[in-house]
């Protein structure tokens, strides 16, 4: 039996992987210098919450729009506290999330198939499966960032979180003897 521990020391390693590609990509995209941190922290939390999670039985398409979802979410709350636009956070965030290996199995099936050149039904199903997982993890990706800016469209980010600011209370000066 895997202890608690143990089980976040294996989650570890990829949430680390994925604040560093976030990172990266954020360079690569040329994020404002200031959001670099944030942008790889949501990257980071939002394999978090992805691999949880999986671990707690979820397929790995619900988990991945559920992640997406979080990702856009706290992307909009970045947004406010950076004066910067959403994209800024969310499109270098959910890049860790993007589905390279079932990508890359299915053009290998592909490949085969096309080497082969005859109809091999357990290959046709393995590529079938690879592209569809591919398609719908993409699909929860793009529509899962973007749910929560259609949702909450023309409410002022402040008034969903309640992120007022308390107004300062102004000092009274002692009336002069």
């Amino acid at each position: 039996m895997i202890s608690d521990s143990t089980r976040m020391l294996h989650l570890l390693d990829p949430v680390v992987m994925a604040a560093v590609v976030s990172a990266g990509f954020g360079i690569l995209f040329s994020v404002p210098l200031r959001t670099l941190v944030a942008t790889a922290m949501l990257g980071a939390f939002g394999i978090l919450v992805r691999l949880m999670l999986i671990g707690q039985g979820w397929s790995i398409i619900e988990s991945t729009f559920v992640a997406a979802n979080f990702v856009g979410l706290f992307s909009m709350i970045l947004s406010w506290r950076f004066h910067s636009p959403c994209v800024v956070f969310s499109l270098p965030a959910v890049i860790p999330m993007v589905p390279g290996v079932f990508a890359y199995k299915t053009m290998m099936g592909i490949l085969e198939f096309m080497r082969v050149g005859s109809l091999d039904q357990q290959l046709m199903a393995e590529i079938a499966s690879n592209g569809l997982n591919t398609a719908f993890l993409f699909l929860c990706l793009a529509v899962g960032v973007s749910l929560p800016n259609l949702l909450l469209r023309g409410k002022s980010i402040r008034s969903v979180f309640g992120l007022y600011k308390l107004p300062r209370q102004k000092q009274v000066k002692p009336a002069p003897e």
